[in-house]
């Protein structure tokens, strides 16, 4: 029975974001007003590679009527380039709301990190954080 209510609640609550164990850390923001948070507690990491979840409030609905986009995103420590492995899109901040869409990203690629954009603080903040 208690296996029966555990599982119940995982997937009543799976897309809600109840299930995230930590509060996500704000690390910077943009000039058009979204802030870009990193969940530091569930970061890990392989060798040069750091593997995190990122959450981007967005100041305006994108072209998909999201105010909120939590993507999985690995960063390269070593040649300073990320690519985002899993993208979920929500109507409201904070992951609040139902879920627009999510899925795996088809093909993701590298993007060398431009010094001074948003990319290029993320990676910095994560790889100083989990290399320490």
């Amino acid at each position: 029975m208690l296996k029966q209510l555990t599982a119940a609640l995982i997937i009543c609550c799976a897309g809600t974001g109840y299930l995230q164990a930590a509060t996500p850390m704000l690390v910077t923001s943009d000039s058009q007003g979204n802030d870009y948070l990193l969940d530091t507690d569930g970061m890990t990491r392989k060798g040069y590679l750091v593997y995190v979840w990122q959450l981007q409030n967005l100041a305006q609905r994108n072209e998909r009527g999201a105010l909120s986009v939590r993507t999985q995103v690995e960063f390269d420590c070593r040649f300073r380039q990320s690519r985002v492995m899993w993208v979920s899109l929500y109507p409201e901040l904070n992951e609040g709301g139902a879920v627009i869409s999510s899925g795996m990203v088809a093909n993701p690629e590298w993007v060398p990190a431009q010094p001074g954009a948003v990319e290029d603080s993320l990676i910095d903040y994560a790889c100083r954080r989990i290399m320490r």
